[in-house]
């Protein structure tokens, strides 16, 4: 039995979660397993982004300022949702509850993993330069 099937009947067994939801996280795991390398050499073949990148390097106007370079494996993010998929409702409420008082309207508990490979492939078009006197801003995939 792998790991993650023995979590998911332990949360069960503890009532941390319902039957329904630890049938949906187990078919989850199941399906991910099925597609997962057909998934991953889909998005080698295709090009798909692999980092999201910050790169903030000193304007004209301070030549000796901070540099700043951020590179996030977009893997990190489907990880992310992964791991939202066990997060108890009550839990979700208030998440959704607090991204919503930020202006963030994403609903975790709707967030699917096709939806996330598509967003992550379209962001390889992204591109977003902010240049200013102090600092030049650099957001982008690759």
């Amino acid at each position: 039995m792998s790991e993650e099937r023995t979590k998911i009947l332990s949360m069960l067994k503890d009532g941390r979660i319902s039957l329904a939801e630890a049938e949906e996280l187990l078919d989850a795991i199941e399906g991910s397993k099925q597609t997962n390398g057909n998934k991953s050499e889909h998005i080698e073949k295709s090009g798909a982004p692999k980092y999201l990148r910050v790169v903030v390097t000193p304007g004209d106007g301070k030549p000796n300022g901070e540099k700043v370079n951020i590179r996030v494996p977009l893997q990190l993010i489907r990880a992310g949702v992964k791991l939202g998929s066990i997060i108890p409702d009550g839990a979700h409420r208030r998440v959704d509850h607090a991204l919503r008082e930020k202006g963030i309207g994403i609903d975790l508990k709707n967030l699917k993993s096709g939806d996330l490979e598509s967003l992550i492939e379209s962001l390889s078009d992204m591109s977003i330069d902010v240049d200013s006197e102090d600092e030049k801003v650099r957001i982008f995939c690759e």
